[in-house]
């Protein structure tokens, strides 16, 4: 279930659910449950989270939902290759599904704090924490195809390329949206890592536990903090400005060490 072989693992700093995700993968396993179901459960989890930001109530409460959509988030995938079917409608509906909850939480958080500066808050912050979330993802699959790890995800994914089970229109569709969201990012940081560090430049998991810093749950776990402390809007402020200047000096890490 584990995306890097045991020889190449790393301190993951944004899987804290991890445990009790792989908890609810063996309860799964002998259940029809499959790993679409748990990405459509963590997308609902994401939005009641929103809902409730936007209301501006019960914030703590918000923060769990995000919590939660962690867990079921590092299960989805898990179940996939629990059962020996992983799935690249499973990849792309998952990032997909990432940036709505994103996009949503923030909206909602905006929603509930009101004013146009908070707007474009919101919408600074949701470019930045999927281009952070990016960052993070580039360099976790450049370092599974180093170490021989698992490779539904790709560096250039510019072509669909699914499995034998994945449904073809469903791989389009969601391959599509996938690359609507991404593409950007996904060129960006391939040229980046390029004008930092000569190609072919192996990581180090070291270098891999510091970009954890920038997953996804990494985020959602600063947002439901903010959340319990009754200032969601802060979680906004961290994504634009402390993140932002911290994936810039991963960058400058990278290039210094070679």
């Amino acid at each position: 279930m584990d995306k890097v072989p045991t020889q190449a693992a790393f301190l993951d700093l944004s899987d804290y659910a991890r445990p009790v995700a792989l908890w609810l993968v063996r309860m799964l396993l002998p259940t029809p449950i499959t790993p679409i179901h748990l990405t459509w459960a963590f997308t609902g989890a994401g939005a009641a989270a929103a809902l409730l930001f936007a209301l501006n109530r019960w914030l703590p409460l918000a923060g769990l939902l995000l919590l939660i959509k962690s867990m079921l988030d590092a299960a989805d995938g898990s179940l996939a290759r629990a059962r020996g079917r992983p799935s690249r409608v499973g990849r792309f509906l998952d990032s997909v599904c990432d940036f709505a909850v994103t996009g949503m939480v923030f909206g909602g958080i905006a929603i509930g704090a009101g004013g146009p500066t908070v707007w474009l808050l919101a919408a600074l912050a949701t470019v930045s924490a999927t281009l952070q979330c990016s960052v993070f993802s580039y360099y976790y699959v450049r370092y599974r195809t180093q170490t021989g790890g698992d490779r539904t995800s790709q560096v250039d994914e510019r072509e669909a390329r699914g499995y034998e089970w994945d449904h073809p229109i469903a791989l389009r569709v969601t391959h599509t949206l996938y690359r609507l969201i991404y593409s950007w990012q996904d060129v960006l940081m391939d040229r980046l890592d390029r004008w930092v560090a000569p190609p072919g430049t192996q990581l180090t998991p070291s270098f891999l536990t510091a970009t954890t810093v920038l997953g996804l749950g990494a985020q959602l776990l600063v947002t439901a903090v903010c959340a319990a402390l009754g200032q969601p809007v802060w979680a906004l402020w961290a994504f634009v400005t402390l993140f932002n200047f911290y994936w810039a000096l991963l960058l400058l890490m990278r290039h210094l060490s070679q």
